[in-house]
């Protein structure tokens, strides 16, 4: 009888603990396409703003060619900025790391050249990793078109 509760305490454990690999694993679909900066949040408590309060529009635009677009929109300017990304899965999880092929001031980095780096903070969510190095909070969802 104690082999069998120990089994079962075993088993329930080992079930209890496994991570749904649909969950975390990110797959070209789910991060093709069009995603839109929702929320930007600054170093200061309750600093978040979202929609027309933020200090600027922008969107990235992910091809299955290996290439991106960002496009941000302040004051009625529009900058457009381009270059390749590829996709990192590292323990913390998985990153795309962009590189411009030219300097833009749209580019939210820590090391103040053309790379720029996005990780899924959730399933649905990319986020900035400059908000690391006291960069703005910047979150995107990705646009469904049907």
């Amino acid at each position: 009888m104690k082999q069998f509760i120990i089994a079962v305490t075993l088993f329930f454990f080992f079930t209890s603990c496994s991570k749904d690999n649909d969950e975390n694993t990110n797959t070209a679909d789910s991060y093709l396409g069009k995603w839109t900066l929702i929320k930007m949040s600054g170093t200061v408590f309750n600093s978040e703003t979202t929609g027309n309060a933020m200090e600027y529009q922008e969107f990235y635009v992910f091809s299955d060619n290996g290439t991106f677009t960002k496009i941000r929109n302040r004051n009625t300017v529009q900058t457009t900025a381009a270059g390749t990304y590829i996709v990192k899965n590292i323990q913390e999880g998985t990153y795309l790391e962009l590189t411009y092929s030219a300097s833009s001031e749209i580019i939210g980095s820590c090391y103040g050249n053309l790379k720029e780096e996005l990780h899924f903070s959730d399933k649905n969510t990319l986020s900035s990793t400059w908000r690391i190095c006291d960069g703005p909070g910047l979150d995107y969802q990705k646009i469904i078109i049907y």
